[in-house]
């Protein structure tokens, strides 16, 4: 394992130096630097063979720009890159990161602490819609010799960090992350990380952190029987739900979500209640507990998961969490358990605080449509999904289907028929399609293959309980 060595002169005091590691980031390195440059005093790039303009946008910001080649080792490069740091404090970034301004002052802040501690920051990870999952990491740490990266792939600053006596502290920086906002990129680095991951792991010394990022990569790439292969790995490991609880409590979740997927329910609420029990108040696992308890038909148990989401303050672990999402989808299942319940009072209380907390997600929007629809309001059920087509109009199927059943209610058929016409093209072979023109009575629209009847006919149950009148 490489090991940085001490600067031929003392670091500069109070200060900090953004090490990074590039290649071919053209696109995003001038955004990355840009949120850096009021509170860097120095930024470090090692370059491991870009074809295109990055090094020179380095340049650009005042970078030292070191070049090397890339060994297929991400330590090995980031080694590089802090072993020329010249100031008594490192905070690592990668080229779509970014430092929003709002953490500027902290930031300020730590490099004038003394640097005998390493601080972790909350990683945002940016995906389209305003979702996206949030966990912690350590980022920011001394410039020391013995403090150093290790691990090939997903690699670690606290290994040598706790060998060298520094506790991690946890500090209210955010970064934002950019690198997964696309799903095909998100598996493409998936497949790279399965490779990497699969050719340093030990089997004669199991690393259970490892295990559960093989076992989520694979997730990513569409083949949970390995996934659940390496999730059961990690719990197989001593003693660790006593000594590794986040890593213990996502074994339990990836397992309980597959265990969903296959129709065993009862395996799957075994998983997701440990999992719960390691790392409570974990909305992602209550979400899937919900799904669990209403394959059971047990609706007030899913009921109340879901309300318990909605009820709990984000707050980031070492696993990675999407806060966001999960509020999204308890909202939006909560309609349909309340629905189902005949719980007018509470189906509206949920659309409004839903509407308050995410007024730009169209998805609410069409859900409190659905809501008025139930409750008899056409007229504002009409400006609820008009104003989600204003927020996103392509691929709105819901909101289209919400229109035009507002329409068929009202018998307003001229409007009908001129929103089928424009919906014909882009939804003509979506089940959900065909199931509307079912329940409406109208004659099939006839383009391209017919969907298959069972599907259809789930959509129509789906659809006939989201517009039932209560």
């Amino acid at each position: 394992m490489l090991k940085t060595d001490t600067a031929s002169t003392p670091p500069l005091r109070n200060a900090l130096s953004i090490c990074m590691i590039v290649k071919n980031e053209a696109a995003v390195l001038d955004r990355c630097l840009a949120s850096v440059g009021a509170v860097a005093d120095e930024l470090v790039v090692v370059d491991t063979g870009s074809q295109d303009e990055t090094p020179e946008i380095a340049r650009r910001h005042g970078a030292r720009v070191t070049t090397t080649q890339w060994r297929n080792d991400f330590s090995y490069a980031r080694n590089i890159s802090i072993k020329q740091a010249c100031c008594d404090w490192i905070l690592w970034l990668d080229a779509d990161d970014i430092v929003p301004q709002s953490s500027h002052a902290e930031l300020q802040r730590l490099k004038n602490t003394a640097p005998d501690k390493v601080y972790s920051m909350i990683v945002v990870n940016q995906k389209a819609g305003g979702v996206g999952s949030e966990f912690r990491q350590a980022r920011m740490f001394p410039k020391r010799a013995d403090v150093y990266f290790e691990r090939r792939i997903h690699e670690q600053i606290m290994l040598s960090a706790l060998r060298a006596g520094l506790k991690q502290v946890e500090s209210s920086v955010r970064i934002e992350h950019h690198g997964y906002a696309r799903p095909e990129e998100l598996k493409r680095k998936a497949l790279r990380n399965i490779d990497m991951l699969l050719e340093e792991y030990d089997h004669q010394h199991p690393d259970s952190v490892m295990a559960v990022e093989l076992a989520d990569a694979y997730l990513i790439t569409d083949n949970p029987q390995q996934a659940h292969l390496w999730f059961a790995n990690a719990l197989r490991q001593p003693g660790i739900e006593a000594a590794q609880p986040a890593i213990a409590s996502h074994a339990h979740f990836g397992l309980g979500k597959i265990l969903i997927d296959h129709d065993q329910a009862d395996e799957a609420l075994a998983h997701l209640q440990q999992a719960l029990a390691l790392l409570p108040d974990r909305p992602d696992v209550l979400y899937s507990l919900a799904v669990a308890y209403e394959h059971k038909n047990a609706l007030d148990h899913a009921i109340r998961c879901l309300q318990k989401i909605l009820s709990i303050d984000a707050a980031p672990t070492q696993v990675s969490i999407d806060f966001r999402e999960a509020r999204l989808k308890a909202f939006l299942r909560l309609e349909r358990l309340l629905g189902q319940a005949q719980d007018r009072e509470k189906l509206l209380d949920i659309a409004r605080t839903a509407l308050n907390e995410m007024p730009q997600r169209p998805e609410i929007h069409s859900m409190h449509g659905r809501i008025l629809i139930k409750c008899g309001k056409l007229l504002e059920a009409l400006h609820a999904f008009e104003h989600s087509l204003q927020l996103v109009m392509r691929d709105n199927l819901d909101a289209y289907i919400g229109l035009c059943y507002v329409y068929h209610l009202a018998g307003h058929k001229q409007a009908l028929e001129s929103t089928l016409n424009n919906i014909r093209a882009p939804f003509g072979e979506r089940p959900r399609m065909h199931a509307l023109l079912r329940i409406i009575g109208h004659e099939n629209i006839g383009t391209g293959k017919c969907p298959a009847p069972r599907e259809i006919a789930a959509e129509e149950t789906l659809l006939r309980g989201q517009f039932a009148r209560i």
